[in-house]
């Protein structure tokens, strides 16, 4: 119980996303542009208090290690099932201001990879850890990612979705990644590229 009045007391001390520039998610709909209303979104069950701890200015950034994965995929940040692909050997993402960014975001191409053991929605949410900034996604930027289970009748596979993280700048971070069976926090470094 002290656990669940902790992470609400942490997340209130956060400022609205759309404060700060973040626009909400259509669902699935950044998935499937050509579907005008959208193609669906995660159920509300995934929609958990954040837990994600803070850190005072300076401290040491507790990042999470990257694990080797199968398939064609480079090493993934955390245990799974759903890993973001493309952080260094340190777990820092190197951000930068590329064509269609609106600054003051920045941002750098994730990969989220999806173990076939798991076949469910994800819902991907992101804070500063040692700062107030929120981490946005994709290109607009939005307040968080949804990603789609498996089919009804699909195949279990490896998954991936290419997609966006953006941040305002340096410092430590954190995902909160969601799933039917599973909340988990995956913590990164940002670096300031060119």
């Amino acid at each position: 119980m002290f656990g669940l009045v902790l992470a609400l007391m942490i997340a209130a001390t956060y400022p609205p996303p759309s404060t700060q520039g973040l626009f909400p998610a259509n669902g699935y709909s950044w998935l499937c542009e050509d579907a005008p209303k959208g193609c669906g979104h995660v159920p509300k069950s995934l929609r958990r208090p954040l837990h994600l701890p803070k850190l005072a200015p300076g401290t040491r950034c507790p990042v999470s290690v990257r694990h080797p994965l199968d398939g064609p995929y480079a090493p993934g940040l955390g245990a799974g099932p759903v890993y973001p692909v493309g952080f260094s050997e340190t777990s820092t993402l190197d951000v930068a201001g590329p064509p269609g960014f609106k600054l003051p975001w920045r941002g750098q191409k994730v990969l989220w990879t999806v173990d076939p053991t798991y076949r469910g929605p994800e819902l991907i949410r992101g804070h500063q850890l040692d700062g107030k900034w929120w981490v946005g996604f994709e290109v607009l930027p939005m307040q968080e990612l949804q990603l789609p289970p498996l089919r009804q009748g699909e195949d279990a596979r490896w998954r991936g979705f290419p997609s966006y993280t953006r941040v305002r700048g340096a410092g430590c971070y954190a995902y909160q990644v969601d799933g039917a069976s599973f909340s988990r926090v995956l913590v990164f470094r940002t670096r300031l590229g060119s």
